[in-house]
């Protein structure tokens, strides 16, 4: 009886208070605890932070939903979870708090609790930057630079980028220098370029250095340096850049420049491991010819492997061949077609080729020449001058279309001048 009469003395006292001062009374309690998560985070107790987090934000404290959100990212005194993680995210970004915008930005970009998203991703970064949040502003300008999730716009991306390079960030610096050094938006200024690139240097970006790096090795807005280039792949390699371990190793392979081929070799399988597939593919490369390394063809076949499953299309080539010839593995014509074909529907003409070849040859498949001058003329369009070679012999012969000497012999000279060894020759043969 008399909890009934203290609960009905504290509704009553509730009736009684005017809404506004009810709503002060919640909202002072939710600040409270939001600052002892503050206060418990900076004593290093983040177990203690993430619960008075959670306590403020699940009574709608912007500000807490947005810091339990990070607990439950990064684990710290939560468990980690990428869906509540985002989940806070957006319930904090729908109250305006800009670094939860960016943060719900990132995970539909990267599918961090939420499937991948360019337009979301797109979305909640520019609403973020248009609140002035710095990592925004050079992220929008990344989605419009490269046309993630917006239509490409390099104007609109050079705008960014300056809003964020004006307070400091070392990668609008370098993206904006990257603009200036290829004419991206602006009028290309190799020396403004290189200014860019210093300053993004300067506050610790390995993206800069790399990019500056890239200038001394070939002289752009700079005398040519090479050893000033593999210092600045050495301070972006040290920061995991893993397109530097590669450059670093193409330094060191050369023999006009670091001619240290142990020490190219530790950078190439380096930047191997990391998953960067254009070492993966030179390394599959030396396997396969013996250069600087004995040859291997199953080593070959290995690299060429790791490289195709990252969507290298010159690898896929190059294994389809090894496929195809059963070297350094069981000849599989089937399997070498669908390495061709995955290279042909990436646009790559080199799989073309091999479709025309194939099918020319009869490897894998029935001799059709109809066929192979469909591929061949496909390749030959992109000017490879291979395909250029053989669609010339097709004509010249008339095979798979109707023979045509004039027309055979303007695509041997076209193929020639192209670089063909063999048009070289069919020509020299054809003119005694």
């Amino acid at each position: 009886m008399k909890r009934r009469i203290l609960l009905t003395l504290l509704f009553g006292f509730l009736l009684a208070v005017p809404a506004s001062a009810v709503h002060s009374f919640v909202t002072d309690s939710l600040n409270i605890m939001y600052e002892k998560g503050v206060e418990a985070y900076g004593k290093g107790d983040s177990s203690s932070a993430a619960m008075w987090w959670k306590s403020a934000a699940e009574g709608g404290h912007a500000e807490a939903q947005y810091e339990y959100g990070l607990c439950c990212f990064y684990g710290e005194g939560a468990e980690q979870d990428y869906e509540q993680a985002f989940s806070w995210f957006v319930k904090s970004a729908v109250q305006g708090v800009a670094n939860a915008r960016f943060s719900a930005g990132y995970c539909c970009e990267y599918g961090c609790g939420i499937s991948i998203s360019p337009s979301d991703a797109a979305e909640w970064y520019t609403m973020a930057a248009s609140q002035g949040h710095t990592e925004a502003e050079c992220a929008t300008g990344v989605c419009y630079f490269s046309g993630f999730g917006v239509e490409r716009n390099y104007d609109v991306a050079v705008e960014w980028f300056r809003r964020a390079a004006k307070k400091n960030s070392a990668e609008a610096l370098s993206y904006l220098g990257t603009c200036y050094e290829n004419g991206y938006g602006v009028l290309p200024d190799e020396d403004i370029a290189v200014l860019l690139y210093e300053r993004a240097v300067k506050h610790g970006s390995a993206e800069g250095a790399y990019n500056l790096g890239n200038c001394y090795e070939f002289g752009i807005g700079v005398e040519y340096d090479w050893r000033r280039a593999v210092a600045l792949y050495k301070e972006a390699a040290e920061k995991d850049l893993v397109c530097a371990y590669y450059s670093l190793a193409l330094c060191y392979l050369d023999e006009d420049m670091g001619d240290d081929k142990e020490t190219g070799l530790e950078w190439l399988n380096k930047a191997a491991v990391a998953e960067y597939s254009e070492a993966q593919y030179l390394l599959g490369q030396m396997y396969k010819d013996g250069d600087v390394v004995q040859k291997d063809a199953q080593k070959a076949v290995m690299w060429f492997s790791q490289a195709a499953e990252h969507g290298h299309t010159d690898a896929m080539c190059d294994l389809g061949f090894c496929f195809l010839t059963g070297q350094g593995v069981v000849a599989d014509s089937g399997a070498a077609m669908r390495w061709f074909m995955k290279a042909v529907e990436l646009k790559n003409p080199r799989g073309q080729h091999y479709m025309g070849v194939c099918h020319y040859e009869g490897m894998g498949v029935e001799k059709n020449y109809e066929k192979a001058v469909e591929w061949f003329r496909q390749a030959a369009e992109q000017d490879f001058p291979d395909s250029q070679y053989y669609l010339g012999v097709c004509h010249y012969n008339g095979q798979g279309v109707p023979e045509d000497h004039s027309k055979g012999i303007k695509l041997l000279r076209k193929a020639r001048d192209g670089g063909s060894k063999e048009a070289r020759e069919a020509l020299i043969i054809l003119s005694e």
